[in-house]
């Protein structure tokens, strides 16, 4: 059987060689080699679309469920099936859906047949010991309904390690933070030459922790102090000889597009259906309204996302987004979006702290702290750690690859 490793992402996905070299795995993309962890399932066309070409015939299309970020939803006990297209998928089923497809194209890329996978997880999928095994078992029985004959997981920041420790010329006491989009998650691992090859880490790693703040955390903070106001915030409505605010329940539901769908529900689209004729701001809640009816949150969240990348190399943009009636032009500093994501950043200091304080380590005794995934890239978390640890110390790779880079050595030496 021939090995790979599979870095399953909240946005996208990436496969890795036991050499390391992460394949190109979805050719159309703007990045061959990642793989948007989506999929969509056209409303008259008996198809399911997958990765760079679901998002843009969804784009074209906008009729149908777009689906995203299911692997945030491994934990819950309360995400059991959905109908689509009168027809029930479990949350397995769906995760099976796009590893099939990423298993695929990687075996395209590589020209042979790929059996065995090193899969990642987060060190956390939950606090609770109940949802973070329930997460493993749906993971990897998605694994199995893929064509996966042979699984074995890998906690994502020991793979990020990996890949660093392919770098170093001398053993290292080493923190590796992975950014992901869901969680960030925090490893102290002994890495260098004299460590590498062997079959079994698990001796090697000095402490593991993580914290469920990610790349969509920073975005939804945006969404909630700049943008919430474009969509009611602020505003209310005439009932029943009384004046009432945007219920918090609608408006929650705004910080994260995915979650937007459950805005559907009969009973709140009745609301907004009211609100339309009896709202103090009526232009706000027609936005409101076309940004759930048309399927326009994907769109948003991604002029959201391109705002925040601009801001780790300048000091201010705009928020742009114009379809339908929903009109933004929202001026962005980053000072401003520091502020908005300065409790995540104290959640992740606290996260390094405590993980740190576990360890016995002090921050002097660590010789290199290795920054991976896309958060990585904002100034304020890459500051947070050369405050603690010192500029000299920090380390970067590919904010994307990375990870797989290193599941697919430890895949290497496990087969």
């Amino acid at each position: 059987m021939a090995a790979c490793g599979l870095d399953f992402g909240t946005s996208n996905s990436t496969v890795a060689l036991p050499s390391g070299e992460a394949l190109p795995i979805d050719p159309t993309a703007p990045s061959p080699r990642l793989f948007r962890s989506v999929l969509f399932f056209p409303e008259e066309v008996k198809t399911i679309l997958a990765g760079n070409a679901a998002i843009e015939e969804y784009l074209e299309r906008s009729d149908g469920r777009f689906i995203q970020s299911v692997k945030g939803w491994l934990p819950s006990a309360s995400f059991t099936a959905t109908q689509i297209r009168n027809k029930a998928y479990k949350l397995e089923d769906l995760v099976a859906l796009l590893l099939r497809r990423i298993r695929e194209q990687a075996e395209r890329a590589a020209g042979t047949t790929l059996d065995e996978v090193t899969l990642g997880r987060p060190a956390v999928f939950s606090p609770d010991p109940e949802a973070d095994a329930r997460a493993e078992t749906r993971l990897l029985r998605a694994a199995e309904l893929a064509g996966f004959r042979s699984v074995r997981f890998l906690i994502e920041p020991i793979a990020a390690a990996l890949a660093y420790e392919a770098t170093l010329t001398r053993d290292e006491l080493v923190l590796v933070a992975d950014f992901g989009a869901g969680t960030s998650d925090l490893t102290l691992m002994r890495l260098g030459p004299g460590r590498g090859g062997a079959r079994d880490r698990r001796a090697d790693v000095v402490a593991s922790g993580g914290v469920d703040i990610g790349g969509d955390r920073f975005d939804a903070e945006i969404m909630r102090h700049k943008l919430l106001r474009h969509f009611g915030a602020g505003s209310s409505y005439h009932t029943f000889d009384k004046r009432m605010p945007i219920p918090n329940h609608i408006l929650g539901k705004l910080l994260s597009w995915h979650e937007m769908s459950f805005i559907r529900e009969r009973a709140t689209q009745k609301l907004i259906d009211h609100m339309l004729h009896a709202s103090d701001n009526v232009p706000a809640i027609e936005a409101l309204f076309d940004l759930v009816e048309e399927n326009l949150g994907y769109r948003l969240f991604r002029a959201i996302e391109a705002a925040k990348i601009r801001l780790s190399t300048d000091d201010a943009t705009t928020v742009d987004f114009d379809e339908a009636r929903v009109q933004i032009h929202e001026p962005l500093t980053r000072r401003e979006f520091e502020t908005f994501a300065a409790p995540l950043l104290e959640g992740l200091e606290s996260c390094t702290s405590e993980l740190l304080t576990r360890a016995k380590v002090a921050p002097d005794a660590i010789d290199s702290v290795f920054l991976t995934g896309g958060s990585s890239q904002i100034p304020s978390v890459r500051r947070l750690f050369a405050d603690r640890f010192g500029e000299r110390r920090l380390r970067t790779a590919d904010a994307f690859t990375s990870v797989a880079e290193g599941l697919g050595r430890s895949a290497g030496a496990a087969s």
